[in-house]
């Protein structure tokens, strides 16, 4: 961040600063601080401290406002860096009794080491081995004594650590480390571009050919031409859409065809399902939900749907967060892409398919995810709608306005519907 004349300039953009307050710089940096008191030195005026929690909300906005925790030499120790504009560090709190949580992991970054977890939006840089050392301490609880540690407060502070001895909610303890890494690390919710277009192999490697060379003997096989793959080479992604409605009776055969419950059954102690399209273990953990933002009959929002009774049930107050899916969708599709009429999104909820199994669980809801995306494409162009599957998509919208956890129910797959163009 650089201070030139009256404008702050950084990553994603510049603020202009207000006139006439002449400790402006100092007040400035008096925003790296958690909280701002009147008392700080920096900032005595009534209206300077307004105006610097103003600005300080601006900073975090932009992501312009890290924490550093220094020793009693003050020499750093570690940097907070927040990887959403929407992270907020919590109030320091008692850890007595806390540990590293099961999630956060240490990782190389160039030259140095950062902690990471995907239950915080927030990075930590590590600045000297003391850390190293000392996070050895999180292996167990800590003890009364440990807890009044800075670095551990901030730890606290930052969502780095759990309850200690106490027994996870089923919720959590479905999700194995790998599978909530994987998860994480591969949808939006933070800010760095860490999905999307991989310019950094683009630009060191050639592009892998598609058509690789026979290694052995060939045999040719006569090309089949039936109604099955005639109907596969009709299905294409559609990114255009009629201005028209959806009529509700398509969205309801649509999804009938797809998640309709035809019997449920208990196997092995556990509910399984029958539906039209397979799933692991017939346990479909998938469910079902639609944002509607132009379809006949239904007022704009999120619906899931209940393959038992074959109705849509609305998510309250959630108006505005289908209408930030559908717009995440459209510019997501990229290039000439229109925000489609509405958004079929599958969430996974992997209490379900983890108390079946282990160690797998978070790979068999993606191959389940696959085998609906197919199906869902092959259904749309038999009712001759348009539809596309979203490569990146944001949860962030669907936890806020259903409340739940991604350790409860996260989407894993987005898919565009409409008329066609």
């Amino acid at each position: 961040m650089k201070l030139v004349n009256d404008r702050i300039t950084g990553p994603g953009g510049e603020v202009r600063l207000p006139r006439g307050f002449p400790k402006l710089e100092k007040m400035c940096r008096a925003l790296a601080t958690v909280g701002l008191a009147e008392n700080e030195g920096a900032v005595d005026d009534p209206e300077q401290i307004a105006v610097c929690l103003h600005l300080k909300e601006r900073f975090r906005s932009r992501r312009w406002i890290q924490w550093v925790l220094v020793d009693g030499d003050s020499c750093d120790l570690a940097t907070f860096e927040p990887l959403n504009s929407e992270f907020r560090p919590g109030d320091p709190h008692d850890v007595t009794g806390q540990r590293l949580s099961r999630f956060s992991y240490v990782k190389r970054d160039g030259a140095g080491f950062v902690m990471l977890s995907p239950e915080t939006a927030c990075q930590m840089t590590l600045r000297s081995d003391e850390v190293l050392k000392r996070i050895w301490h999180l292996s167990s609880p800590l003890d009364g004594g440990q807890a009044n540690e800075p670095l551990f407060v901030a730890l606290g502070q930052f969502g780095f650590l759990e309850p200690g001895l106490a027994d996870e909610p089923v919720e959590r303890a479905s999700w194995a480390f790998a599978d909530a890494i994987l998860h994480s690390s591969s949808r939006r919710g933070l800010d760095e571009p860490i999905v999307g277009e991989n310019t950094d192999l683009q630009e060191q490697y050639p592009a892998p050919q598609a058509h690789l060379v026979p290694t052995g003997k060939t045999h040719a096989l006569t090309p089949a031409h039936g109604k099955t793959q005639l109907a596969t080479e009709r299905r294409q992604s559609c990114r255009n859409w009629q201005a028209s409605p959806i009529p509700l009776p398509l969205v309801s055969s649509f999804l009938q065809r797809l998640s309709a419950v035809h019997e449920s059954f208990v196997a092995g102690g556990l509910e399984r399902l029958d539906k039209p399209i397979p799933a692991a273990g017939s346990i479909h953990e998938l469910e079902w939900y639609i944002a509607v933002g132009n379809v006949s009959g239904l007022e704009q929002g999120l619906f899931r749907y209940c393959g038992f009774e074959h109705t849509l049930d609305a998510v309250p107050d959630s108006a505005d967060a289908a209408a930030e899916m559908l717009q995440n969708a459209g510019s997501s599709m990229g290039g000439t892409a229109e925000v489609p009429p509405a958004l079929i999104m599958l969430a996974t909820r992997m209490p379900r398919i983890a108390w079946k199994y282990k160690g797998m669980a978070y790979r068999l809801t993606l191959l389940n995810a696959g085998i609906a995306l197919d199906a869902m494409y092959n259904t749309a162009t038999e009712l001759d709608l348009g539809g596309c599957a979203i490569g990146t998509g944001d949860p962030r919208p669907f936890q806020r306005v259903t409340g739940l956890s991604w350790f409860e129910e996260s989407p894993v797959v987005e898919f565009a519907l409409g008329l066609p163009k």
